[in-house]
């Protein structure tokens, strides 16, 4: 079998900034239905893969540069998703891409969409980062800029230590106290009052995302302030 050094050279050949890995018994709070067995049934690892997102994009007036990145990171990462599975099952490892953003699964005892697992809670299994109050993944170097695939794999691969910091500042509520429709609680998400607001038409144009306050105000938005 490969070894990990070799999987997050070929990640990061592919592109990606960051790669971390967990092993699946780290998943045993995962939500009914959203587990990586419940995709890959003899799912005994997963690989996560971040690719920084273009901060200067925050600087903008307009939101119309952020959707173009978000999209355009999305297609980059699911693509890296898929070309490291092929890489994996050419050597004789199943491998199954998880995909960045959507289509997305109904989760009747939530009332919530949600992606076939959660890359952000994956993504701080696999210690690449902290939740923060945003809800958004933080990371050490890249703070909540950075987008997310991943890979269900069925062998057991060497596991990355959880991250050592936290990924937010003790008693820091900006992003709570400046989401416009208060969908933020510090460890939740209203998903249908943030979704309504923050995506969709402006001005009768085309979709677009239209909020992202709670990751521009954030103090570690492009790293962990030291």
């Amino acid at each position: 079998m490969i070894s990990t050094v070799a999987i997050k050279k070929t990640a990061s050949e592919l592109g990606a900034d960051l790669c971390g890995i967990a092993s699946v018994d780290r998943f045993q709070e995962a939500p009914k239905g959203f587990h990586p067995t419940d995709v890959l049934p003899a799912c005994k690892s997963v690989i996560i893969l971040a690719s920084r997102f273009l901060k200067s994009t925050l600087d903008g007036k307009s939101t119309v540069p952020y959707t173009t990145v978000r999209d355009e990171l999305k297609t980059k990462m699911n693509r890296m998703a898929v070309k490291l599975s092929e890489y994996l099952e050419e050597h004789k490892m199943t491998a199954i891409p998880m995909n960045s953003t959507g289509p997305d699964e109904w989760d009747a005892e939530s009332g919530k969409f949600r992606g076939i697992i959660s890359l952000k809670h994956a993504a701080v299994l696999a210690g690449l980062g902290k939740m923060g109050k945003n809800t958004l993944l933080v990371n050490e170097q890249f703070g909540n800029m950075i987008w997310l695939s991943g890979v269900f794999v069925g062998e057991n691969l060497e596991a990355d230590p959880i991250a050592p910091y936290e990924g937010c500042i003790k008693n820091c509520t900006l992003c709570l106290d400046s989401c416009p429709v208060k969908a933020l609680d510090g460890i939740s998400i209203n998903q249908p009052l943030c979704r309504n607001y923050a995506f969709g038409e402006h001005n009768g144009g085309e979709w677009r995302i239209k909020c992202y306050i709670c990751r521009k105000v954030c103090p570690n938005c492009t790293g962990i302030r030291k």
